[in-house]
């Protein structure tokens, strides 16, 4: 098996216009479909913490645990 070291990485060129077509479409609806299940974590984090069933605690580590709270935090704060 090859190894390849981060900084050895690059990005995949297609040159074949439908193919590249193709990946794109498959990246769209992938971020799309990640997009509704956010959503969905989302509303269900929101109606537990209004309904006192978790805690702020609980919901920071919960969007910690997504990858969210950096992108949550600096919105909140208003920081650009």
């Amino acid at each position: 098996m090859m190894h390849i070291k981060p900084d050895e990485l690059r990005p995949l060129v297609v040159t074949d216009p439908k193919i590249r077509k193709m990946l794109q479409l498959a990246g769209l609806r992938f971020m799309c479909s990640r997009a509704r299940w956010l959503d969905s974590e989302a509303t269900k984090l929101g109606i537990a913490l209004k309904a006192g069933s978790m805690t702020s605690d609980e919901v920071d580590a919960k969007l910690e645990e997504m990858g969210a709270l950096d992108l949550v935090y600096p919105e909140l704060m208003g920081a650009e």
